[in-house]
């Protein structure tokens, strides 16, 4: 049970009757309260010691009955506040009757205007009236907020735009605020003369080369760095997006950043590496240089005097040395510096010095011939031919290609030569002595034997294994000079005999070569001879056409000498002679 107190204190007249004739209402609530659609100020006061209820109009300074008031009247007394038992409770049980909640209401009530009285709000009603001036409130504070975000979004949008440089930024020192990079761009181009002067000077051994900027075109980066510039405040990075801000709003805080305390950009000077590489390659190719042998400059074949050159040494440097070394210096800002490089020295196989102490007679090999004056002539044209040649190194020499075809029209004579196993008459026949006679040489000089043939049977001017047979255009003798210096040869006919020489360069000082020959077999033909007929003979006649000869199987060794004891040996072939049965024809 509460009490409750109440002044009318502005002009609104309530009657007490009217009061007392609500609380006879069932259900009807006692007590009044703020009326929140009126402007008044309302005290309601409620007194009575036996149950009467008054009320003063202070405006009118009547009564609530109306009637005048006197210097007596109660009214006028000192307000002193009622008991207990004299108030007038807003609640009261519900299960009252009637007559007991008003029984002191027992006169009769004056009439009154009926006036609504409003029921008090519960206390879930006033909190759901709070909630809503609360959601009400966040929502002006809400739009108020966001009007406020709104402009200063603007503001910082503003602040973003446009196709400059933001504050704080400078390149090389410069500062580029302000500046598009298309205008940056510009002052780049009208400050290209001042690129950095270049000069290196490179020395390999005692050759100069010197290294402008014709040679080599610096660079600035300008671009990559005018990018990363620009990039501050517009695009994203690993900090923007891992931030707690939004995209637009990292990037104004960087933005804001970068105006007060700056970001500093340095363009690099570059160049092409591949520049550089091309030039070390032509530095490389013009510096380098094969070394030059000592070579036979001239040859007295009759004198079997000779001259030599001088050798020239060789020089050599990696182009990936020169590279290196141009690459180290640029990147270490040294424009202007000298460069010392070392090339290798490229010794000659040949010397002058080794051709004096080692140019010599390599070989000598003679044969003795018959008294067949045709045979002998043949033989000196052949020698004639073959002499005074030089055989350079890798050249290989051919008896056919150097004769040539052995015929009358060049002085060869018909003589006695082997055809087909058979001894008979044939232009330039005696040559193969000659060849014989070349191919000994040759292999004691350590010429490399290409092609040689055996004769059908062994010869009487020259070992078995040792001859070597040619016949015009299929059978050739033919060897190589596999040194690294030329090789002479000298072939001569005199008194009947035969002498071929070979000069040129020892393999080693006291180095010689002779070749040896070893029977391997030896095989007897029939003793019956093989008897032919042949109508073109005269009667009753006969004619041995081929005599009984031995056949042989013979190998051939190129012995190496060195101060007369044998160092090595090689077998060059092996021989083989047909043994001959005797054939006589008769008629």
């Amino acid at each position: 049970m509460r009490r409750t107190e109440t002044f009318h204190r502005r002009g609104r007249q309530a009657s007490l009757n009217a009061r007392a004739s609500l609380l006879d209402q069932p259900g009807a609530q006692d007590g009044a309260g703020f009326d929140p659609d009126s402007d008044s100020e309302n005290l309601l006061y409620e007194s009575g010691a036996s149950g009467g209820r008054g009320g003063y109009d202070l405006k009118n300074g009547q009564t609530a009955h109306g009637s005048p008031l006197s210097e007596d009247d109660s009214w006028q007394s000192e307000f002193v506040p009622a008991s207990d038992d004299w108030l007038v409770y807003d609640s009261y049980e519900p299960n009252t009757a009637p007559h007991e909640r008003n029984s002191y209401h027992d006169y009769p009530a004056e009439p009154q205007p009926t006036k609504k009285t409003k029921r008090k709000a519960s206390p879930l009603h006033l909190l759901m009236s709070v909630f809503s001036l609360a959601i009400i409130a966040a929502c002006l504070v809400f739009v108020l907020n966001a009007s406020k975000a709104q402009d200063t979004f603007d503001q910082k949008l503003a602040q973003m735009q446009g196709q400059h440089f933001f504050k704080g930024i400078t390149i090389d020192g410069q500062d580029v605020s302000g500046l598009t990079p298309v205008q940056l761009r510009a002052q780049a181009a009208a400050n290209q003369g001042n690129t950095q002067a270049l000069s290196i000077d490179i020395q390999i051994d005692h050759e100069s080369y010197r290294l402008t900027n014709d040679h080599i075109r610096f660079e600035r980066n300008l671009e990559a760095v005018m990018e990363e510039a620009w990039s501050i405040g517009r695009q994203g990075s690993i900090s923007i997006i891992n931030s707690r801000w939004t995209p637009f709003e990292a990037r104004w805080r960087q933005r804001q950043y970068t105006e007060k305390n700056g970001a500093s950009f340095h363009t690099k000077t570059t160049y092409s590496k591949n520049t550089v590489e091309s030039l070390a390659n032509d530095l490389a190719l013009a510096f380098n240089r094969d070394p030059v042998n000592a070579v036979i400059a001239s040859f007295d074949f009759s004198t079997k005097q000779f001259t030599v050159t001088q050798d020239v040494k060789g020089r050599h440097i990696e182009a990936g040395d020169i590279r290196d070394a141009i690459i180290k210096a640029l990147d270490a800002g040294e424009f202007q510096t000298s460069l010392s490089l070392t090339a290798k020295a490229l010794l000659p196989k040949v010397s002058s010095v080794d051709l004096n102490n080692n140019f010599t007679r390599l070989s000598i090999f003679s044969t003795k011939t018959g008294t067949d004056e045709a045979r002998n002539s043949n033989i000196a044209l052949a020698a004639m031919a073959i002499s005074n040649k030089t055989l350079m190194p890798g050249e290989t020499f051919s008896f056919n290609e150097t004769t040539g075809q052995r015929t009358m029209e060049k002085g060869y004579s018909g003589a006695p030569a082997i055809k087909g196993g058979v001894l008979i008459d044939d232009v330039g026949g005696g040559v193969c002595q000659v060849s014989s006679t070349l191919f000994h040489a040759a292999a004691e000089a350590d010429m490399a034997i290409v092609e040689r043939s055996p004769h059908a049977w062994p010869v009487s001017y020259i070992d078995k294994g040792l001859d070597a047979t040619v016949n015009w255009p299929n059978l050739d003798l033919k060897f190589k000079n596999n040194k690294d210096t030329p090789v002479f040869i000298i072939a001569f006919y005199r008194n009947r005999e035969l002498t071929i020489e070979f000069y040129g360069m020892l393999n080693a000082p006291g180095e010689s070569i002779r070749l040896e020959t070893e029977l391997i077999s030896t095989t007897r033909p029939p003793n019956e001879p093989l008897y032919q007929q042949n109508p073109d003979l005269p009667f009753n006649t006969q004619n041995v056409l081929k005599q009984a000869r031995d056949g042989y199987v013979v190998d051939t060794y190129r012995v190496y000498l060195r101060g007369g004891s044998e160092v090595r040996r090689e077998k060059l072939f092996t021989s083989k002679y047909k043994e001959v049965q005797q054939v006589i024809e008769f008629n």
